[in-house]
């Protein structure tokens, strides 16, 4: 870890709890000294996830699981631009019938750069809310793209930990509402693969084996962990050298990957037509379920990987401001918000929602990771725009299946 992030991780303990990891002794979180070990110690780590546990009362406000739900009359419609299958179809429901939602858009986007490159083309105006990955939200303010989030109509915010708040990609958290965060890692299908794949160095090596049966998101930050990680280096280089070597490793993938894919990639893992996978873990959790695909197993890499975080934000100039809110404010009502963590097996930043929370999903290590987990675990920050890092994306898209 670098001096300055050493000193901004001290800078946030002094004032809350240190980003994306409480520290109080109070909240049952132990271990700050080994992480921070850790993190100057392996060339590059700049945060690790968020804690599994609550945090101490000292950290965040006490909730009361009371929904804040304000009195609001909408527009009546609602234009939403997001990731595939991103929320619980019970609670689209139920916003669309307690806000009198007549006219409800869903659109899809496999990347955020897909999602940048719309708004780009002329999409502003058309949605009304998105949910960007968090990194990318400095880029889409830069832009225009966003509009600040009114926050006295989103009483509901109280709810979110405090680590989750502050963060460099929106230090004065005027732009986003945490929506959900997890790990990016290795899918398998163990009744085919039979190596152990526990890290992203071995994963590479049995991957010519599994020709065209290997699935990888369409997302060059997470992609992108795998070979850096694997190579011991930070996945945010920028080093040439590092990038070079990087290089070699993700080409030499490519020939063996049967599609870029964000969206479904649980479907040809769950069909067969894939077995082995760099993906999220959404998705990954119904396939464990299903007794016919319950070989599967999703891995955090021993050799590290990506935390992420994706927000909700109301994009700019929305044609139903009154409804973007009304719906941030909804999502994160504790038992609304409990049931989109149930549905999409991603741990959420809310403290209130985990009362109605299985523990069986609370326990499980994939969705809230273990303490022991958080030093192999590296935050993004700003690389879309580095052009050696886009040179080498490009190449290795035009090479998938080849």
């Amino acid at each position: 870890m670098a001096e300055r992030d050493l000193d901004e991780m001290l800078r946030r303990m002094s004032q809350t709890k240190i980003n994306r990891r409480g520290f109080l002794a109070a909240s049952g979180l132990t271990g700050l000294s080994a992480f921070l070990a850790a993190c100057s110690s392996n060339g590059g780590a700049t945060s690790a996830a968020p804690s599994a546990a609550p945090p101490s009362a000292a950290g965040s406000v006490a909730p009361s699981v009371a929904a804040s739900v304000a009195p609001v009359e909408t527009e009546g419609a609602l234009f939403m631009y997001n990731w595939a299958d991103y929320i619980a179809d019970e609670n689209i429901e139920t916003f669309k019938e307690r806000f009198k939602i007549t006219d409800w858009t869903y659109d899809i986007y496999p990347s955020n750069a897909e999602l940048i490159t719309k708004l780009q083309g002329g999409a502003t105006g058309l949605y009304d809310i998105a949910a960007p990955t968090a990194e990318y939200v400095p880029t889409l303010v830069e832009g225009g793209y966003l509009q600040k989030i009114d926050w006295s109509k989103v009483p509901n915010q109280k709810y979110i930990n405090a680590q989750f708040k502050g963060l460099w990609w929106d230090p004065k958290d005027e732009y986003q509402l945490p929506k959900d965060w997890g790990t990016t890692g290795i899918s398998v299908r163990t009744k085919f693969v039979t190596e152990d794949v526990s890290s992203w160095k071995k994963f590479f090596e049995v991957a010519p084996k599994y020709s065209g049966k290997i699935i990888v998101v369409d997302s060059p930050g997470d992609v992108f962990a795998a070979p850096l990680k694997s190579l011991g280096y930070s996945l945010n280089s920028l080093d040439p050298k590092e990038l070079g070597e990087a290089r070699e490793l993700l080409l030499g993938l490519a020939p063996h990957v049967l599609a870029l894919n964000s969206d479904t990639y649980e479907v040809p893992l769950g069909n067969g037509e894939a077995v082995l996978g760099l993906t999220w873990t959404g998705g990954i959790d119904e396939l464990i379920a299903d007794p016919a695909t319950a070989d599967t197993k999703y891995i955090i890499p021993e050799d590290g990987t990506l935390y992420w975080m994706d927000t909700w934000v109301i994009l700019a100039d929305p044609p139903h401001p009154e409804a973007a809110h009304a719906f941030l404010n909804f999502i994160h009502e504790p038992e609304i918000q409990a049931k989109e963590t149930i549905s999409n097996a991603y741990a959420t930043p809310n403290d209130a929602a985990r009362e109605f929370i299985p523990q069986e999903i609370l326990d499980d290590p994939t969705i809230f990771v273990p303490e022991d987990i958080f030093p192999r675990l590296e935050g993004s920050k700003p690389t879309e725009t580095d052009p050696l890092r886009a040179e080498i994306w490009e190449e290795f898209k035009s090479k998938i299946g080849k």
